[in-house]
């Protein structure tokens, strides 16, 4: 599982705090478009903002991604909290978080299980999508990918 960093978390308040509460407003877009937000902010927005990704709603004590399981989907959270667990260590997460991308492109068992403790709304990542747009890059671009993957799991 990767997430943004902590001073993300920081800077989607300040997003908040701008009246950017809704990622899909003319606002948004054009504070996007002037580069005038930090690239983890434009990258969420710009996310939030996709059509090709849907929007599902977690009830809370909803169990997610379990340790050892395949990642089936990936998820953007855009709003509540949730917990995950990688044996001793418990991370508390939010808006911001990137859940289960990195391992279903690789196709690897999630190493956390991952449990909402409010309602949660994110933004859906088909993995199956992605495993087609995937299989047609060229193989330097997909080394690459994979590379990158390696690295956000710490992986040899």
């Amino acid at each position: 599982m990767s997430t943004l960093s902590a001073s993300f978390a920081l800077d989607l308040e300040k997003l908040k705090d701008l009246g950017l509460s809704d990622p899909r407003s003319a606002v948004a877009m054009d504070l996007i478009r002037a580069g005038s937000i930090s690239s983890d902010q434009r990258l969420f927005l710009t996310l939030s903002n996709s059509t090709l990704l849907q929007t599902v709603i977690f009830p809370p004590k909803k169990k997610i991604i379990s340790a050892g399981s395949l990642v089936e989907d990936g998820y953007l959270i855009t709003g509540g909290t949730l917990i995950a667990v990688e044996g001793d260590f418990i991370y508390r997460l939010g808006p911001g978080a990137v859940l289960g991308l990195a391992e279903g492109v690789i196709n690897r068992p999630s190493r956390m299980t991952v449990v909402t403790t409010t309602n949660v709304q994110a933004r859906l990542i088909p993995l199956h999508k992605m495993d087609a747009t995937i299989s047609k890059l060229p193989t330097e671009v997909k080394a690459i990918l994979q590379t990158i993957v390696k690295r956000t799991l710490g992986l040899p």
